[in-house]
């Protein structure tokens, strides 16, 4: 599964102005037509530069997979195979110091992402292009085009309440709609 990132609004506006904005931010702004059940009343655009949005701020609480390991099950797997005690204390060592410069690294290009979306959104010149902006995120099952995406719940909010918790908090499928 992969996960993409969109941008969403119901206004017309001008693309290209709205493009450069995004691109200063690391966005992009592909205009991109999904199967949605309202996408008569949407415009979408897809925000990836590379080829998915995986390990994206976005949801972050729902997908995050870095979790402390249990250290006295690793040490009991250890001992089963029979390593001597200096041995399981050495890797034990390894895998925590392993296990906390994975996390430190995580947590940096996720403040860096979060840092990204927050001045976008906030940006004085998406404000005076558009009078609001939407965007959601979707776990892909297969390939991009074959998808069918039900938006499940939609919330506005004002730009001034986004943060790196309220990024990480957001749902699958939930449109949020930001007021600017």
């Amino acid at each position: 599964m992969c996960q993409f990132n969109f941008l969403v609004t119901k206004e017309k506006s001008n693309n290209s102005e709205i493009k450069e904005i995004a691109s200063e931010f690391g966005l992009n702004y592909a205009e991109y037509t999904l199967d949605t059940p309202n996408s008569n009343e949407i415009r979408t655009f897809l925000t990836t530069t590379k080829d998915c949005d995986c390990g994206s701020v976005l949801g972050k609480k729902y997908s995050d997979d870095s979790s402390e390991p249990d250290w006295k099950k690793e040490q009991k797997k250890l001992e089963r195979k029979r390593f001597s005690k200096r041995r399981i204390e050495l890797l034990l060592e390894q895998k925590r110091k392993e296990f906390t410069e994975k996390n430190s690294s995580e947590l940096k290009a996720e403040n860096k992402e979060a840092k990204k979306w927050i001045e976008f959104l906030t940006d004085k010149r998406l404000k005076s292009k558009l009078n609001e902006i939407g965007f959601f995120y979707h776990q892909f099952s297969g390939e991009l085009q074959n998808e069918r995406i039900k938006i499940e719940n939609e919330k506005t909010n004002s730009a001034e309440n986004i943060d790196a918790d309220f990024l990480k908090n957001i749902k699958e499928n939930e449109l949020n709609w930001i007021k600017l």
